[in-house]
C-alpha cells in the first residue's frame, strides 16, 4: 500500500452505470492534468446489469480497477474486494465525518454493514425527493409544496379532476421504490427499522404493517389513476423527459436528476422532500454515497486509491460532481461546498441535504440491502403490486423472503 502513484504509463480502468459516464469522464480527465502518466478509461453498463454481474466482472482474469457499486452482497465474503483501512489511514479520512462510510464498512461476517473494514467510497451522495411542476401546480392552487402526506394526496386528486398526470414515475427500473420507501418510513414512525434492515443486522425483518401499509398506499395510487397507465414501461431516461415536458405535477426521483430537469424544465421544475405524516413530524429521505470499490484483482491498487482521494478533496473535482450530477460531495467536514446558483434546483437538493444531515433523516435505499434486491426483488414486485396482480400483504412477505433467501446464498 503506497500513496505515491509513480510516474510509470498507467491505465486506470474505471466501471459505472451508465447514467454516471459523464461525471467520470470529467474527473478522469482531471486526474490526467493533474498526474499525466495516468490515463483514465471509463466504461458502463447498464445499472440493472451492472448489479447483477458485479461478482462475475470483477472474479476473471481481466477485472477494472474501480467498479461501482450498489450493494455489496457477498463481495466482502468472497474476497472480492480491497480493504481501504490502509488507505484511508494513510489519506486522513479517519479524520472526516465517518458517518459518509458507514454504508461501506462491512463486518467481518461479509455482510452486516455500518461497522467494520472500509471496502468503498465515492464523489459524493445521492437523495431522494419529490420535483414538481409549478405551472401545473398553479392550475390546482398549489402555492407551496405540501407539509403533510394528506396534503399530498389532496393534491394528487385535484390534479387527477383537473385533468392533470398527478405522479410521473419509472416503473420500469425501479422508481417506485422511491415513495414506498418513504410512505414505509412515515407508517412506522422512525427509520431505524429500515436502516437496520438495510446494513443486514441479524434478525431484521420489513415484513412489517408498516410496509404493507405502504405498499397498499401505493397500490391505491395506482388503482386511483394517479400515475402513469403505462408506469410499468416507463423507464428512468423516459420519465424526467416526460415530466420535463409538463406530463405529471410530481415526480419522485433523486438529485441526479437536478442538473438535466434544470435545463429542460424551462424554470417551471421545483423540489421538495417527501412530506411526513403529519406536521411536526421529522422529514426522511433516501440517500448512499455513489460507491467505488477497488476490486481485490485489480493491479493498480495505490492508483485507484489515489484517484478516490483526489475525487472527494480537489476542489474541481467536487464542482464537477455538483453540476454534473447535482450531489452533494463527499470528503473532509472543512472542505467548502462547491458554488451553486442561488434559487436553482441543484442549489435547493443541496439545502434539503444539509437539512436532513442536522435531523439525522438520511436512510440508505431499499434497493441496496443485497445484491439482487433491486433487481431481482422490488422492481418486479412494485410493478405487479401496482398492476393488481399481488396483494400488499403477498409484496411485504415476498420482500422479506427474498431478502432471506439472499442471506443464506
Amino acid at each position: 500500500m503506497s500513496t505515491s502513484i509513480g510516474d510509470a504509463p498507467v491505465t486506470l480502468e474505471v466501471l459505472v452505470s451508465t447514467p454516471d459516464v459523464p461525471l467520470y469522464e470529467e474527473l478522469g480527465a482531471a486526474f490526467h492534468a493533474k498526474h499525466s502518466n495516468v490515463t483514465v478509461k471509463v466504461t458502463s453498463e447498464d445499472f440493472n446489469n451492472l448489479t447483477t454481474n458485479v461478482p462475475r466482472l470483477i472474479s476473471g482474469t481481466e477485472v477494472p480497477d474501480l467498479v461501482r457499486l450498489a450493494s455489496f452482497g457477498n463481495l466482502v465474503k468472497d474476497h472480492l474486494l480491497t480493504d481501504l483501512d490502509p488507505y484511508a489511514e494513510a489519506y486522513g479520512w479517519t479524520k472526516w465525518p465517518q458517518s459518509q462510510f458507514a454504508s461501506t464498512r462491512v463486518a467481518d461476517d461479509g455482510r452486516q454493514r455500518g461497522t467494520g473494514h472500509l471496502y468503498g467510497a465515492g464523489p459524493g451522495f445521492g437523495l431522494t425527493g419529490v420535483y414538481y411542476n409549478k405551472s401545473l401546480a398553479a392550475q390546482i392552487g398549489m402555492t407551496e409544496p405540501p407539509a403533510t402526506l394528506s396534503a399530498f394526496e389532496k393534491s394528487l386528486e385535484k390534479a387527477r379532476s383537473a385533468g392533470l398526470l398527478p405522479i410521473m414515475v419509472n416503473g420500469k427500473d425501479g422508481g417506485l421504490a422511491y415513495p414506498l420507501q418513504n410512505l414505509q418510513m412515515n407508517y412506522a414512525g422512525s427509520t431505524q427499522l429500515v436502516q437496520e434492515w438495510n446494513y443486514n443486522k441479524p434478525g431484521a425483518t420489513i415484513d412489517t404493517s408498516a410496509l404493507v401499509d405502504a405498499a397498499t398506499t401505493l397500490q391505491h395510487w395506482g388503482e386511483e389513476g394517479f400515475l402513469p397507465e403505462d408506469v410499468n414501461s416507463i423507464d428512468q431516461t423516459q420519465a424526467p423527459a416526460r415530466f420535463a415536458e409538463g406530463e405529471g405535477l410530481f415526480f419522485p426521483s433523486g438529485n441526479w436528476q437536478a442538473p438535466t430537469l434544470q435545463e429542460t424544465g424551462h424554470g417551471e421544475i421545483g423540489f421538495f422532500l417527501f412530506p411526513p405524516e403529519e406536521t411536526g413530524d421529522p422529514f426522511t429521505a433516501m440517500t448512499a454515497a455513489g460507491v467505488l470499490a477497488i476490486p481485490a484483482k485489480s493491479s493498480q491498487h495505490d492508483v485507484a486509491a489515489a484517484f478516490l482521494n483526489f475525487i472527494q478533496t480537489d476542489t474541481d473535482a467536487r464542482q464537477n460532481t455538483l453540476d454534473i450530477l447535482g450531489i452533494p460531495p463527499a470528503g473532509p467536514s472543512g472542505a467548502p461546498m462547491p458554488d451553486s446558483e442561488p434559487g436553482t434546483l441543484v442549489t435547493s437538493t443541496v439545502e434539503s441535504f444539509q437539512a436532513l444531515l442536522e435531523s439525522d433523516g438520511l436512510v440508505d435505499f431499499m434497493s441496496n440491502s443485497t445484491a439482487s434486491m433491486h433487481a431481482n426483488t422490488l422492481v418486479p414486485q412494485t410493478q405487479l403490486l401496482v398492476a393488481g396482480k399481488t396483494s400488499p400483504t403477498e409484496f411485504s412477505a415476498a420482500i422479506q423472503d427474498d431478502y432471506e433467501n439472499d442471506a443464506e446464498q
